[in-house]
C-alpha cells in the first residue's frame, strides 16, 4: 500500500493537493524461455519525480532488475523452476511514496515440436499418429494453422492425427500449431507433409457396342494431383484411342465385330510429386459386343407405273457391312434384278401386275435375313383425247389407265366422252386390243372401234381369217360388258383405237384400262 505524507503550511494562504498514490500495476507470473532473451518492465502509476525499485527474493538465474527503470531483463539459463520475490518502489517526492507488489517469473524451457515427419498412409487404411511438443507449460493444445490434412484425417487437440484417408484423399502440406498453457501462450509451428499411396483406381471397365459411342473415365487416388494418363502396354479397340493425358477419358466409338471381342491394355499414372511417382494397372480389358441384329428395315414398297422409271432400295441396320443382296422369287416385268451390293430394284415397269418377293441380306459375319416384299404396278394414268386429231399415241404394249366422261354439259347426254388411241407398229403382226372395266368394279359398258385416219373402222379384225370389221361390244355377250378385238396388220402400220359407252352418256367417270399386245 502507497503511504504519502503532506506537510501543512501555516498563514492563511491555502494548501497544497497531495500526489496521486503510487501503484505497481504489474501483477501475477510471467513465463521466462531458457536461452530467450527476456524483458519484463514493471509498470508504476502515481507518485511524483523518478521511481526506484529493489528487489526481495531471489529472480531466475541469469535475470536482474534494473533500479531505475524497473525492467527485469537478461537470458535465463534455467533451471525450470518458478521464481516468487517483491518488487519495492519508492518515488523522489516529499514525503517518499512507496508500493510493494509480489510477482513470479517461472523459468520455462522454450515450447518445440519435435515431431519431425509423419508417415504416410493409403485409402482406406485407419490412421492414428501424434504429433509432441516439449517445453512450455502443460497441457498443449494443437490445432492446423495453414493447410489442411487429407481426406478423411483431422487433428485433435492433444495433437493426434486420426482417421481413415477417403478417395479423395491425395498427398497434403500443412501446418501444425502448438499453445502452452501459461500466460504468455507460449506457441511453436512445424509443417509437415502426409503422403497419400498412388493407386489407380479402376479395375475393370464396362462393355462396349459395335457402333455405339463409348466413354469411360480412368480412375487414381492417392498421390499428388494433378495426374498424367498413358497406356503402356496392350492395345485398345479398333475405334477407341487411348487414354486421353490429363483426365484418363478412353472414348470413341467401337467398329463392328462378328462376335464379343476383348482387348487388353496396361494403364500407367503418373502423379506431379517431385519426384513423379507412378502407378499402374495391367490387365485392363475392354470387350466390344456385335451390335443390333442384322434387319431389312423396308417394311413394304412403292407402287410402280407402267412406262414409268422406277428406283427403291432396300434399307438395312444391324449386323457388319458391308452388305450383300439377293431376292427369291419373281419381280414384276421390267424391274431387277435386285442389286447385290446396294439392294436397289429399278428398272422401267411393263406390265400390270403386283408381285411378292423375298429380299435377302446377309452382312460379312455371314448373317442373313429376309423379308417378303410386293410390288404393285398400275397403269399410266392417260389425259382426255376426244379426236383423232387429239388421240393419245401408246408407246407400245402394256396397259395403261383411262376413263370415260363427259366433254359437254354435265346435265345433259348430248355430248358424251369417247376416247382416241394411236398405235404404231414397225412389222406384221397381230395386235391385241384389251378394255377392262367391269372386270376392275367400273360400270363402263365398252364399245370399241378400230380405225383408219379417217375414223372409218377398219376390216382387218377377227381371228381367223381377219376379214370382219373391227367393232365390239361385250366380250361374252349379257354377262362380260368388257370388250376386246383382234386385228392383223402387215408391215409399218398407224391405226386408232376408239372407246366409247354403250349407254352413250360417260357420266359420271367410268374407269377403265386399256391393254395393247402385240405390236412389232
Amino acid at each position: 500500500m502507497a503511504v504519502a505524507l503532506v506537510a501543512a503550511c501555516g498563514g492563511g494562504g491555502g494548501g497544497s493537493l497531495a500526489p496521486a498514490a503510487l501503484n505497481i500495476t504489474s501483477s501475477g507470473t510471467t513465463t521466462a524461455v531458457i536461452g530467450t532473451p527476456f524483458n519484463f518492465v514493471i509498470t508504476v502509476t502515481g507518485g511524483t519525480g523518478a521511481k526506484t525499485f529493489s528487489l526481495t527474493g531471489g529472480l531466475p538465474a541469469g535475470l536482474a532488475l534494473n533500479a531505475a527503470t524497473g525492467a527485469i531483463t537478461g537470458t535465463p539459463t534455467g533451471p525450470v523452476a518458478t521464481a516468487n520475490f517483491s518488487i519495492t518502489v519508492v518515488d523522489s517526492g516529499t514525503p517518499q511514496l512507496t508500493d510493494t507488489q509480489a510477482l513470479s517469473i517461472q523459468a520455462v524451457d522454450p515450447l518445440l515440436i519435435t515431431t519431425a515427419v509423419l508417415p504416410g498412409t493409403s485409402v482406406g487404411a485407419a490412421y492414428n499418429q501424434a504429433v509432441v511438443a516439449t517445453g512450455g507449460t502443460a497441457p498443449y493444445t494443437f490445432s492446423i494453422s495453414s493447410g489442411s490434412a487429407p481426406a478423411g484425417l483431422e487433428i485433435s487437440g492433444t495433437g493426434a492425427i486420426t482417421g481413415t484417408a477417403t478417395a479423395a484423399a491425395t498427398n497434403q502440406t500443412f501446418t501444425v500449431m502448438v499453445a502452452d498453457s501459461s500466460a504468455s501462450r507460449l506457441s511453436d509451428t512445424q509443417a509437415f507433409t502426409i503422403g497419400v499411396t498412388l493407386e489407380i483406381a479402376t479395375s475393370a471397365l464396362p462393355d462396349a457396342t459395335s457402333g455405339v459411342v463409348y466413354t469411360q473415365t480412368l480412375l487414381a487416388q492417392g498421390g499428388r494431383l494433378p495426374y498424367q494418363w498413358a497406356r503402356t502396354a496392350g492395345s485398345m479397340p479398333a475405334g477407341i484411342a487411348d487414354p486421353v493425358a490429363a483426365t484418363g477419358v478412353v472414348s470413341g466409338t467401337p467398329t463392328s465385330v462378328c462376335t464379343a471381342t476383348t482387348s487388353t491394355f496396361t494403364a500407367r499414372v503418373t502423379d506431379s510429386a517431385a519426384p513423379p511417382v507412378s502407378a499402374s494397372m495391367a490387365g485392363l480389358g475392354i470387350t466390344v459386343n456385335p451390335g443390333a441384329a442384322l434387319n431389312i428395315t423396308t417394311a413394304a414398297l412403292p407402287n410402280g407405273v407402267v412406262g414409268t422409271a422406277y428406283n427403291v432400295v432396300a434399307q438395312v441396320t444391324g449386323g457388319v457391312p458391308p452388305y450383300s443382296f439377293s431376292s427369291s422369287g419373281t419381280l414384276p416385268g421390267g424391274l431387277g434384278p435386285i442389286n447385290g451390293m446396294t439392294g436397289s430394284i429399278a428398272g422401267t415397269p411393263s406390265t400390270v401386275e403386283a408381285r411378292t418377293f423375298d429380299v435377302i441380306v446377309s452382312d460379312s459375319c455371314g448373317t442373313m435375313d429376309t423379308q417378303s416384299l410386293t410390288i404393285t404396278v398400275t397403269a399410266a394414268a392417260l389425259g382426255r383425247n376426244d379426236s383423232i386429231a387429239t388421240a393419245t399415241t401408246l408407246p407400245g404394249n402394256g396397259t395403261y389407265s383411262a376413263s370415260i366422261s363427259p366433254s359437254g354439259d354435265p346435265n345433259t347426254i348430248l355430248d358424251p366422252d369417247e376416247d382416241f388411241y394411236r398405235i404404231s407398229t414397225t412389222a406384221s403382226s397381230t395386235v391385241t386390243v384389251d378394255i377392262n372395266a367391269e372386270s376392275n368394279g367400273s360400270p363402263l359398258d365398252s364399245v370399241i372401234e378400230i380405225v383408219g385416219a379417217n375414223g372409218v373402222p377398219l376390216n382387218t379384225c377377227v381371228a381367223p381369217t381377219f376379214n370382219s370389221p373391227c367393232v365390239h361390244d361385250d366380250e361374252v355377250p349379257a354377262v362380260v360388258h368388257d370388250s376386246i378385238l383382234e386385228i392383223q396388220v402387215v408391215g409399218a402400220t398407224t391405226f386408232y383405237v376408239h372407246v366409247v359407252d354403250w349407254s352413250g352418256n360417260g357420266r359420271p367417270d367410268l374407269l377403265y384400262d386399256i391393254t395393247i399386245s402385240g405390236v412389232n
